[in-house]
């Protein structure tokens, strides 16, 4: 890893001046997906802005563990109010996914008119039209623990098996068919709420799959700042048809044969 003083130097700006220089931020934005979308290399482009302080998924470490003793963090709302303080000057920026507030018993309105009240003047919703492909890779990266592929890796195919009447994915088990449903109402539902604020909607397959700067230029525009040469350090984990990766693709090709989400067996989109 290359050591970096500039880094350093900001980190340590962050934590001395944040509090005092949080007034001035420009805004704060949000980054609403489900995982396992692009988020990741869209992340770590706006990070290596100036003019952003890119906090990520703030929510893992807060989360229900299940264990007696487990704080969970308090408030998630105050949460996010004290990491806002490291952006100092700079836009501040997370990530949340359904589930997390889920975990963390907030419903997606309650949440979001609590973000807007907390200084939040940017939502973007980031989906990946083909929510098979997410399930997939989401017990792929569960089996081999690999979640992220950097750019100089090579990567290789790996099959699961999907059990079709109780997938275990982000904390969570039902049947692949009440997962599909949910995601496609939980993006029904929040694309509403922003109706009126402001908004970017974002698509994995238009603004990522092919060339990630896109949807960094994206965010850049919508956030009324230049953009600044990034790089791209992370590629798909899964570039590999569906049949190579589900070892019982016949099975899941029955269970959605007849159904909206049929389409998502044959194309990324």
């Amino acid at each position: 890893m290359r050591f970096s003083w500039q880094k350093v130097t900001q980190t340590a700006q962050s934590v001395l001046f944040g509090p005092l220089l949080s007034p001035l931020r420009p805004g704060n934005v949000v980054l609403f997906h489900i995982g396992r979308s692009g988020s990741t290399v869209l992340g770590d482009m706006l990070q290596q802005h100036t003019r952003i302080f890119w906090d990520g998924e703030i929510y893992r470490s807060i989360l229900p563990t299940g264990a007696a003793n487990h704080d969970p963090g308090g408030d998630p709302i105050a949460y996010v109010r004290r990491r806002m303080r490291q952006a100092g000057q700079r836009y501040y920026g997370f990530e949340v996914k359904f589930f997390h507030l889920q975990q963390l018993n907030k419903t997606l309105a309650a949440y979001v008119d609590d973000l807007e009240r907390l200084g939040f003047d940017h939502f973007v919703i980031l989906e990946r039209q083909n929510y098979l492909r997410k399930i997939v890779s989401s017990l792929i990266a569960h089996e081999t623990g690999k979640f992220h592929q950097r750019k100089a890796a090579a990567t290789q195919a790996h099959q699961v098996t999907i059990n079709v009447e109780q997938v275990r994915i982000d904390r969570d088990e039902k049947p692949l068919l009440a997962f599909l449903h949910d995601y496609q109402a939980q993006f029904v539902e929040l694309e509403r709420l922003l109706q009126a604020r402001r908004m970017l909607k974002l698509s994995y397959e238009a603004d990522i799959a092919a060339d990630p700067q896109l949807a960094y230029r994206k965010v850049c525009e919508f956030l009324n700042i230049a953009t600044k040469p990034v790089d791209v350090r992370y590629v798909k984990t899964n570039p590999y048809p569906l049949p190579d990766l589900v070892a019982n693709f016949g099975e899941v090709a029955q269970v959605l044969a007849g159904t909206p989400f049929a389409w998502m067996l044959e194309e990324e989109r």
